[in-house]
């Protein structure tokens, strides 16, 4: 027992350096693994998604609307995005009525840097209002964002005269507006084409401060061939608001406006004032500037009030602030110690497939009101008694007007019914009304009796048309918007009243004797083309809004229509 018990205490002491290595051991493991547990302990990141909006080769998003305030344009839209904007200008004057100008543009973004665009302006002044120009525009950045200083962009803008002059662009002088002035022989003057070139600058300081600038010149082509020439520039920074929902800033127009017989004798007109812009969400915006005048030729104040719409395009982060764009950043911090890694990590997000809007076959039903005008406008205040003597000389003074629709405009409504059997084509049938008027006279002279009667009249009439129409569209992947151009032929019904004078007898409007012969409606072909854009709001939900031309017979026949409805999508 002796001899075994000292066996096993030998063992016990050879064991016992081995026990005191492995209980040193065993520990300084455990805790390396748990060490290394500790350091690859999960972290989650979790940040707040912020709204994303188009950018254009690099530049902010401020720079990428078409618009960068109220008067001021900058850089190019990204490719494929569309800018819708409405524009409302009032100018007060300090002799005559206040003229107010309403303009709808459209505008799309293309590759390398190009635009494309189309508008049209209204004017209401003096009582009286219609359609004034309808203009094409392109516009051309010289290269992407800041690879240029202040970033030049080309524009170019032709206008076609499509109304009737209501009051020169400068200021009336005193006593104008008040009474009646003597409308020229033949009517009121039409608004005569033009075109436009502008260089647009454009760049941000200090990663607040954003500032754009336009330099234009304006030729009209006809008529006294007016001449305008210019800058206007805008400085902004956000304020308030995150995301830089709000700017405010300061903006200012110069003009300098001279005619074929005034050209050492220019009009100066310069406003100044305060603007802002609020984007209620990230794709729109409304801006207000009230400006006012500098200068004895300028307006006691020209008021513009701007809402814009944005769509499509390249994406880049939101706008929030100028200082950090382009770069969202948040923190993950552990520590079993108490102490924060101070680590930035960049948010990644998660792009969903993009949903289909538009069907490959679907049958589509648009109902739409509208506003048309024609290429020209009755005189609206002929003497009748110069008709008479006129018209026993062998050349009447009626003046010019559209012998179709009537006056300069009309209001309606329509719908269309379109089947389209793929995706971009379809076949339908459309139909229109319009409520239009027409001034004429009624006159009757007759020396036997003797008797001279005159009166002044308003044809009243609805015009209607029906047309077969076929539809090409592009529906913009990932997006809500589908472009279109469409034709359509058939016939126009209700228009085309009219009065004939005759005379017989001396050259004299007392001597003569002179009847009015009445013409009623007649029924003619009709041929109507146009394109615009289509935005879907839901899958079997849109909004339309395009401009077409219509072709009758003539110049003095055809017209111009703005469509705006809703389109169902079965």
């Amino acid at each position: 027992m002796t001899k075994i018990r000292f066996f096993c205490g030998a063992r016990q002491r050879r064991l016992l350096p081995l026990i005191v290595c492995a209980c040193s051991v065993f520990p300084a493991a455990s805790r390396s693994v748990l060490a290394q547990a500790a350091s690859q302990e999960e972290v989650v990141i979790t940040a707040e998604e912020l709204p994303s909006v188009p950018s254009a080769y690099g530049a902010p998003p401020t720079f990428s609307r078409s618009r960068f305030s109220n008067a001021v344009n900058a850089y190019v839209l990204p490719p494929w995005a569309f800018f819708f904007g409405e524009l409302f200008e009032g100018q007060g004057f300090r002799h005559g009525p206040p003229d107010y100008l309403f303009t709808q543009e459209i505008e799309m973004g293309l590759p390398y840097r190009f635009n494309v665009a189309a508008e049209t302006q209204f004017e209401r002044f003096n009582g009286g209002g219609g359609a004034q120009t309808v203009s094409l525009e392109a516009r051309w950045a010289l290269a992407d964002w800041n690879k240029i200083p202040l970033n030049p962009t080309l524009f170019a803008e032709y206008k076609f005269g499509v109304g009737t002059i209501r009051h020169e662009e400068v200021p009336p002088p005193p006593g104008a507006g008040g009474e009646e002035e003597e409308e020229e022989e033949g009517g009121p003057p039409k608004v005569p084409d033009a075109y436009e070139f502008r260089l647009l600058l454009a760049q941000e300081f200090a990663g607040r401060f954003e500032w754009a600038m336009n330099w234009f010149f304006e030729k009209e082509n006809t008529g006294d061939r007016g001449r305008e020439w210019g800058f206007s520039q805008a400085v902004m920074t956000p304020v308030l608001l995150p995301n830089e929902r709000l700017k405010v800033g300061l903006e200012m127009e110069y003009k300098n406006v001279t005619t074929k017989d005034t050209r050492g004798d220019p009009l100066n007109s310069f406003v100044l004032g305060p603007t802002l812009a609020w984007k209620p969400t990230a794709q729109t915006r409304l801006d207000i500037s009230p400006l006012f005048g500098c200068t004895h030729d300028s307006p006691v104040a020209d008021v513009f009030v701007a809402f814009s719409w944005l769509f499509g395009g390249e994406r880049a982060e939101a706008e929030a602030p100028v200082s950090s764009r382009f770069r969202y950043y948040t923190d993950a911090s552990y520590s079993r110690s108490g102490k924060d890694s101070g680590k930035e990590m960049k948010q990644v997000a998660y792009v969903p497939p993009c949903p289909e809007w538009y069907g490959d076959r679907e049958w589509n039903v648009n109902l739409w009101g509208t506003y048309t005008f024609t290429n020209t406008e009755f005189a609206p205040n002929p003497s009748l008694i110069d008709i008479v003597q006129s018209t026993s000389e062998g050349g009447p003074v009626l003046g010019t007007y559209d012998r179709y629709i009537g006056g300069d405009h009309a209001w309606g409504g329509g719908g269309d019914v379109k089947y389209f059997f793929c995706r971009y084509a379809g076949v339908g049938v459309e139909g229109f009304a319009l409520d239009a008027s027409k001034p004429g006279f009624d006159i009757f002279e007759d020396q036997s009796v003797p008797i001279l009667i005159k009166q002044r009249l308003n044809h009243n009439h609805t015009v209607g048309a029906v047309l077969g129409t076929l539809t090409l569209r592009y529906p913009i992947p990932c997006t809500r918007l589908a472009p279109y151009a469409w034709a359509g032929v058939g016939a126009i019904f209700g228009g085309g009243e009219r009065d004939q004078l005759h005379t017989q007898g001396p050259p004299d409007a007392f001597a003569v004797n002179a009847q009015t012969q009445h013409f009623g409606s007649e029924t003619k072909f009709l041929t109507q083309f146009g394109a615009g854009v289509e935005f879907r709001f839901a899958r079997h939900v849109g909004w339309t809004n395009d401009l077409s031309f219509g072709v009758i017979d003539g110049p003095r026949n055809n017209f111009g229509m703005f469509r705006s409805g809703l389109n169902f999508a079965f």
